[in-house]
């Protein structure tokens, strides 16, 4: 079932059958690096099951399978969470995950696709995502979707043996609206 679909990918509940797939991507070296803040515990198809559930039962937050248009590949996942109504604001996340499907422009196609959704189905204000300072390819994706650096978080997290910083980037409906 298409939830939002793009030129070149679209976003379909993150169903069942993309569990196993999305814990071979999310126990790879390339995700423990980039990815997951703190410690990198392995991920199970149970605990992805469980943290499903738990998220749909708060509502607090939605997840969808990036998937190729051209032959249906699963690619990646992005997700919002962090809802706060009264506010209007939310924090995505977004892995693409093997290293040819990135650079391709995909992950930013995606990322409009769920800013379309989050600013005019959920009224949502402004968005936000945390990203690590050196993870430049990323920095340069979500500039490109209209995200500005709103902050950084000095020494934030432990990675490749030092401490590193973490950018917060958001942008407003009005931004989005104009991009």
């Amino acid at each position: 079932m298409t939830m939002f679909k793009g030129e070149r990918v679209e976003l379909v509940p993150f169903t069942e059958e993309y569990y196993e797939k999305f814990v071979e991507i999310r126990n790879s070296e390339d995700a423990r690096d980039y990815k997951i803040p703190g410690v990198p515990y392995p991920a199970t198809v149970e605990s992805v099951r469980e943290r499903a559930q738990r998220d749909k039962d708060r509502r607090q937050s939605g997840e969808f399978a990036i998937i190729l248009n051209e032959n249906r590949e699963y690619i990646g996942n992005i997700s919002y969470h962090n809802v706060d109504w009264k506010n209007r604001n939310c924090e995505i996340a977004i892995g693409i995950g093997r290293e040819e499907n990135r650079n391709r422009g995909l992950g930013a196609e995606a990322i409009r696709l769920l800013l379309d959704f989050l600013f005019n189905e959920m009224n949502m204000h402004r968005v936000y995502l945390h990203v690590y300072d050196f993870n430049e390819r990323a920095i340069r994706c979500y500039e490109k979707c209209g995200f500005k650096k709103e902050g950084l978080i000095r020494e934030a997290v432990y990675k490749h043996g030092r401490y590193v910083n973490e950018y917060i980037m958001g942008i407003l409906e009005e931004e989005f609206r104009k991009g």
